[in-house]
């Protein structure tokens, strides 16, 4: 496999132990810290990376996030420079607004973001459904699909059914989904099984009072672990933008997943064969009814989403483009 050396410039706050984990993980990589202070603001950041770049060079610079794109500036002009999304701006935007949930992000219009676009080289976008929308407004040539690989296990699937999993930081999207699945869903659900629904993330500390059958873990190091002790994975996510990271995650370590059309966005293909989709509080139980009772179903739909997210999201599918790309440089 092709080798490309890397050093990471990285904003946010940090400290000797996330540097130590950081080296451990990842030997290979060079780290490079901002600051130590608990925040910092994008000017401050654009002039410790003026300070970090003087004199030294890099064939490829790949920004993370299009809100540090102000930093383009000090970038030589021969630097091949790649601009990762995550997501769609103006996407986000009207999803939250349709939603009635309040935006505090960076406010871009698409001419806004598509002009921010054409200062790069390359754009990353980690779904399909992004990248056609981008196809259609500017050289597709520019454009890589980078989706995010998961840690792919085929584990085995438990003859009983009980242990409900939803992994999630506090992103206001991911606040209403369980709001809503709480209020909607789960007191008719445990009408009918004894099922205990596991919370990790920090997430849990926006809903302080004690809920029947739902324990919050927060912030867990291991993520793989915790998805190895549950027998479904729900994410009744319905706005904000971007490729579900933890329904690829949920695929690739075979647990069936339970999750809604705006959740499936970007791996429609998977529908109903890889993954089941629910976006009313009947169809979330319907589908609870197919996989709990059904053991035959439960094993099918867990392999087939573990051969969707291997034949759609392995590492080689993900990164295969980008390094190719790299490595022409």
């Amino acid at each position: 496999m092709d080798k490309v050396q890397i050093t990471v410039f990285f904003a946010g706050p940090s400290n000797n132990q996330d540097a130590f984990i950081l080296s451990s993980q990842f030997p290979n990589v060079k780290f490079e810290f901002a600051t130590t202070m608990a925040s910092i603001t994008f000017l401050e950041y654009k002039n410790e990376f003026k300070c970090f770049i003087q004199g030294k060079y890099f064939d490829v610079a790949i920004v993370e996030y299009i809100e540090l794109s102000h930093i383009l500036e000090y970038l030589p002009s021969s630097t091949i420079t790649m601009l990762d999304t995550h997501d769609l701006v103006f996407e986000r935007i009207r999803s939250f607004k349709k939603h009635k949930i309040a935006y505090d992000g960076i406010d871009l219009s698409k001419k806004d973001e598509l002009e921010i676009f054409e200062c790069y080289d390359y754009i990353l976008l980690i779904q399909k459904k992004d990248f056609e929308i981008v196809a259609k407004e500017m050289d597709s040539s520019r454009l890589l699909l980078v989706p995010h690989p998961p840690f792919l296990e085929m584990t085995p699937v438990r003859k009983t059914c009980t242990q409900i999993g939803y992994v999630a930081s506090p992103y206001q999207p991911n606040i209403d989904a369980l709001t809503w699945f709480i209020d909607k869903v789960w007191p008719e659900i445990l009408k009918k099984y004894n099922l205990t629904l596991h919370v990790y993330g920090n997430i849990a500390a926006s809903f302080k009072e004690p809920i029947k059958n739902i324990i919050f873990h927060g912030f867990v190091e291991n993520l793989k672990s915790v998805y190895e002790g549950l027998d479904i994975i729900i994410n009744p996510i319905r706005c904000g933008a971007g490729l579900k990271i933890k329904n690829v995650e949920a695929l690739g370590l075979c647990i069936p997943l339970i999750t809604t059309t705006h959740g499936a966005s970007g791996m429609e293909d998977g529908l109903s064969k890889a993954f089941l989709k629910a976006d009313k509080p009947k169809e979330f139980i319907e589908a609870f009814d197919k996989i709990i009772n059904d053991f035959d179903f439960r094993t099918q739909i867990s392999q087939a989403g573990f051969e969707y997210a291997n034949t759609n999201f392995s590492t080689e599918k993900s990164y295969g483009s980008l390094l190719k790309v790299i490595n022409d440089v």
